[in-house]
């Protein structure tokens, strides 16, 4: 029985420190200067920033005035609100800030995928922008956002993915630990395929596109995390995203974890969806290309999210070090290296994000916040939920 359980051991040890080597090889590669670029001009970019709004009448003002405090030429730049499905005032709120809002109504088709999809079907026959730039409609982005992306576009990326952030993280625990999870995909995991010249992932808000990538795909994801999605059908056509630390928006995020609970679950098993239909085609495309590029977005999809991977690590180390614990062995190295790098990667995220005290302090609840997130997982697994997109609750 002895053997048994250390062969267990080692098996499950083996595969969650392996996880752990890769997430600290992109941490490394974050650390690597960043890649010299030249422009290919000195113009700038002319965009459309889309808006897609689902009832968001008392946010969308603050983002609209935003959008037109931006440190860039007016005449360089159209706002576009999509009112989808909406039973409030947003077209009336965007008519007030003086921009174009095309109302849509489809009972049948609901969503911001299918928004987007019929907002760039539209766009390109009316409009003759360069790129497009998709903004939520509770964002506030950098005064310097377009400028950051119009060097971008003239440097040669087709698609492009801003630093997505939080306001005011420090006010609630959830917002503290949903910002952690933020500071390690951005600081290390994003920034580090960079660095390497891989592809980064696409967060939905933030996101720009040249005006070649939408004539080509349109926006052909509609699943309930077609960012994701979306991101992964360009892997797989050789479309790199490129990440943007510097280009920052902001959004406000939920303060509790009733109203957190339908954006979660719908990230979580939205990932999962994806992963059974494109995990296999990046691996064999990976393979058959030589590019390890491809393996980075199958591993990407591989790995739980963070929080229900430190619950399979910290787990998996306690029962180990209470039950099978003989000495620094082969799995007493393993077990040990593993939390180890773990505590070391979550220490270097903060670290690079010089995190204030608050946030440090709000890690006593992390016990917490991982098994909630494990319950959210677990609970939309058994009962299906999550079939369609709803919108998040927000202040």
């Amino acid at each position: 029985m002895s053997h048994v359980c250390d062969a267990v051991f080692l098996l499950a040890g083996a595969v969650l420190l392996c996880i752990m080597v890769y997430l600290v090889f992109l941490a490394a590669a974050s650390l690597a200067p960043p890649r010299t670029r030249s422009a290919r001009g000195d113009r700038l970019t002319r965009f459309a920033i889309v808006v897609p709004a689902h009832d968001e009448e008392r946010m969308i003002g603050t983002t609209l005035a935003n959008l037109a405090s931006l440190d860039y030429p007016a005449d360089l730049c159209e706002v576009f609100v999509i009112a989808d499905n909406c039973s409030d005032g947003t077209a009336e709120m965007a008519a007030r800030h003086g921009v174009t809002c095309w109302e849509r109504k489809d009972d049948e088709r609901k969503g911001k995928g299918f928004a987007l999809q019929w907002a760039f079907a539209r766009l390109l026959r009316e409009v003759d922008h360069d790129a497009f730039v998709i903004v939520d409609a509770d964002s506030v982005l950098d005064p310097r956002f377009l400028r950051f992306m119009s060097q971008r576009v003239q440097e040669g990326a087709r698609a492009i993915q801003g630093y997505y952030d939080i306001l005011s993280p420090e006010k609630s625990v959830i917002g503290s630990l949903t910002y952690l999870g933020f500071v390690l995909s951005r600081k290390l995991r994003y920034q580090g395929r960079t660095r390497l010249g891989w592809s980064s992932n696409l967060l939905g808000n933030g996101m720009c596109f040249t005006r070649e990538i939408i004539q080509r795909f349109g926006w052909c994801s509609t699943s309930i995390v077609e960012d994701i999605e979306y991101g992964m059908i360009l892997r797989l056509n050789g479309v790199r995203v490129d990440f943007a630390p510097e280009a920052k928006v902001c959004s406000e995020f939920p303060d509790t974890f009733g109203k957190s609970k339908t954006q979660r679950g719908r990230w979580d098993i939205g990932k999962l969806r994806v992963a059974r239909k494109y995990f296999l085609r990046l691996v064999r495309e990976g393979l058959a290309r030589g590019d390890l590029s491809y393996l980075d977005g199958a591993m990407e999809l591989a790995i739980p999210p963070f929080s229900i991977y430190v619950a399979m690590a910290v787990a998996g180390a306690g029962l180990f070090f209470a039950l099978d614990f003989k000495g620094f062995n082969i799995n007493g190295v393993l077990w040990a290296s593993l939390v180890a790098l773990l505590a070391l990667y979550v220490l270097l995220g903060l670290l690079l994000a010089r995190s204030s005290w608050r946030i440090y302090a709000k890690l006593l609840y992390a016990p917490f916040f991982i098994m909630w997130r494990v319950w959210l997982v677990g609970y939309g697994l058994l009962m299906g939920e999550h079939d369609s997109w709803v919108k998040t609750e927000r202040n």
